[in-house]
């Protein structure tokens, strides 16, 4: 499994597949992994050669009221959790390495 922290690394390893045409099933998730987010994983598997995980606390997603900061995560069980359910890349961004206006990868 590759863990990779920004888009362009992401992109480096996922053009090839590309180019071979390979499908490729992205499942986003803000850690902290249960039941839920491993079903879509196995169904990410089971319809895609490749499988990509994020793991992203977007602040975004917070409203005042709620506290960003008591968000559980918890990355080293997380990554151990998607090694074992064979996912190939996890995409694990900062706050500061996101845009919130859009998000390219380069496309062919």
């Amino acid at each position: 499994m590759i863990v990779v922290s920004d888009t362009a690394a992401l992109a480096e390893h996922l053009t090839p597949l590309r180019d071979r045409a390979d499908t490729i099933a992205f499942v986003p998730t803000m850690g902290n992994l249960h039941d839920g987010h491993l079903a879509l994983v196995h169904q990410a598997r089971a319809v895609a050669d490749t499988v990509v995980v994020s793991i992203f606390v977007n602040p975004m997603q917070f409203a005042a009221h709620e506290d960003l900061d008591t968000y559980p995560r918890t990355l080293d069980n997380d990554l151990s959790t998607l090694r074992e359910a064979s996912v190939d890349l996890v995409l694990t961004p900062s706050a500061d390495a996101v845009s919130y206006t859009h998000l390219t990868l380069p496309t062919k």
